[in-house]
């Protein structure tokens, strides 16, 4: 199943599935690098409200604020909820122009991220396993947690 997620001029995302919008971001930047992001549904239903501090070294942490899933951690580079289900962001292309990634879980590939590095605004391409679909949401928050604002940074 093939995902776009674009970004518009205040560096909020938004989720589409064949045209139709599935989830879309905001992001509110503080100057202290501690930045509130949240994620809505179609509905416009908050589903997660979030800060995000990057820290010196580019270090980041997130702080649940809000939630109606059960995301328990969140990492740039993973993201943990349910059961101790862990979805892992893997980068593949380290020296190229592009932020191609892949999402594992129990080191199975269940997605893939194709981006250009340089496109601004940003649009990205989510590619999920027919089989997997129920990680879905989880992927595209943990995308959303991640890429928002990016071009702030």
């Amino acid at each position: 199943m093939e995902i776009e997620i674009v970004e518009n001029k205040k560096q909020s995302l938004y989720v589409y599935k064949a045209d139709e919008l599935l989830y879309y971001s905001t992001i509110k930047f503080n100057w202290l690098n501690k930045n509130l992001i949240k994620i809505f549904n179609s509905n416009n239903d908050l589903v997660l409200e979030i800060q995000r501090h990057t820290g010196p070294f580019r270090s980041t942490t997130y702080k649940i604020l809000f939630q109606n899933i059960k995301i328990k951690d969140v990492t740039d580079d993973s993201l943990s909820f349910d059961e101790d289900k862990i979805l892992k962001n893997i980068k593949n292309d380290f020296l190229s122009f592009n932020q191609n990634s892949i999402y594992l879980c129990n080191e199975i590939k269940v997605a893939e991220i194709k981006q250009k590095l340089w496109n601004s605004p940003q649009k990205i391409i989510l590619n999920v396993d027919e089989k997997f679909l129920d990680f879905l949401n989880f992927i595209i928050i943990h995308v959303l947690l991640t890429k928002t604002g990016h071009n702030s940074d």
